[in-house]
């Protein structure tokens, strides 16, 4: 632990130093002081409708292992687990979130893990047409609009992958099966029963009421955080200036950002890329550190708060949350075999 916690101050640290090397503070402070913070509200407001709707739609991934559960206790475990993000290293708050919902919900965490993996699989390629969408919103030069065709081209490559995975569940598993044998009995049940719970997963998309209404979820979800980037540039007098596509743009730099290790709260990591991505549309450095600032502030500390009032409603405690993690990262050890062979 202490280990990762150095790494992830040491990652910080250089991405802030890449971001304050060369502002003008002088600058910086007065478009902090010229900022109107009533935007703030707004800005929090669309945050939280938007991590509710998260909630109901980890709801449906959660459908076929726990049917009916509450998505007050998915929202209370999400925010914990934003909670773990914004105060462990190097993102523990998923294990952190896993072991709540675990606890209050009674799902085996590998179940949880699962239905996680898949809702932050959907939230990738949701990104990844997003990267591409946001092409269309600023004149990138040639190399990247050509990445951006080849990583629209992946997306729906793996989306095809997927819906055959959905389509050929049985088949699957017996492939896996298959491949599995030549491990110890202990892992060959473990890979086998992650492999289920995954697949359990994506079984909600079969049905077509519930595909459709995990996608119009995750469109406004997505929308509702641009909205976010939207009111903090507006806090800043930036709106007028930019195209309305920039606050998508931030929102894929920033969320493509905070996938790096680094120390609690993404800090470093979240600010030099809100800062460059403001950048890219002819902001001074200064003024887009002023909104980057401002803009993991908006994040950061209602998320915690609310995060942290879960944590202690439902008497976690962090050496609980430490030991689950530390659990959780070490692969199960195969126990030898000690059955007799017949007919030798």
């Amino acid at each position: 632990m202490r280990k990762r916690l150095i790494l992830g101050l040491a990652i910080s640290a250089v991405f802030i130093y890449l971001a304050f090397r060369k502002i003008d503070f002088v600058q910086m402070w007065e478009a902090l002081q010229q900022a109107n913070y009533l935007w703030l509200f707004p800005a929090v407001g669309f945050m939280f409708i938007s991590l509710w709707l998260r909630a109901v739609r980890w709801a449906y991934f959660m459908e076929p292992i726990k049917p009916g559960i509450s998505r007050r206790q998915l929202f209370a475990a999400m925010m914990i687990g934003y909670y773990g993000n914004n105060v462990f290293p190097l993102r523990a708050g998923e294990v952190l979130r896993a072991y709540a919902i675990g606890k209050s919900a009674g799902v085996s965490r590998m179940a949880s893990f699962a239905t996680i993996f898949v809702e932050r699989l959907i939230d990738v390629l949701a990104l990844l047409l997003l990267i591409g969408f946001s092409v269309i919103f600023h004149d990138y030069p040639a190399w990247v609009q050509k990445g951006s065709v080849l990583i629209f081209i992946g997306t729906v490559v793996v989306t095809i992958f997927m819906i055959a995975l959905m389509l050929r569940t049985q088949q699957t598993l017996r492939v896996m099966s298959r491949l599995t044998r030549p491990l110890p009995e202990n892992a060959q049940q473990f890979v086998n029963k992650l492999l289920g719970s995954f697949l359990d997963g994506f079984s909600i998309f079969k049905k077509t009421d519930r595909f459709w209404a995990i996608t119009w979820q995750s469109v406004v979800m997505w929308l509702l955080y641009a909205a976010v980037n939207y009111a903090v540039l507006q806090a800043f007098g930036l709106n007028e200036s930019l195209p309305i596509g920039a606050s998508f743009v931030i929102l894929v730099i920033v969320n493509l950002s905070i996938m790096i290790p680094a120390a609690p709260g993404y800090v470093g990591t979240f600010h030099l890329a809100a800062q460059q991505a403001a950048m890219l549309f002819e902001v001074s450095g200064s003024t887009a550190l002023s909104f980057a600032l401002i803009l993991h502030i908006a994040n950061f500390i209602p998320i915690t708060l609310v995060g942290f009032y879960y944590f202690y409603r439902e008497q976690l405690s962090l050496k609980e949350a430490v030991a689950a993690e530390d659990k959780a990262q070490t692969p199960p050890m195969p126990r030898p075999s000690f059955r007799k062979k017949v007919g030798v």
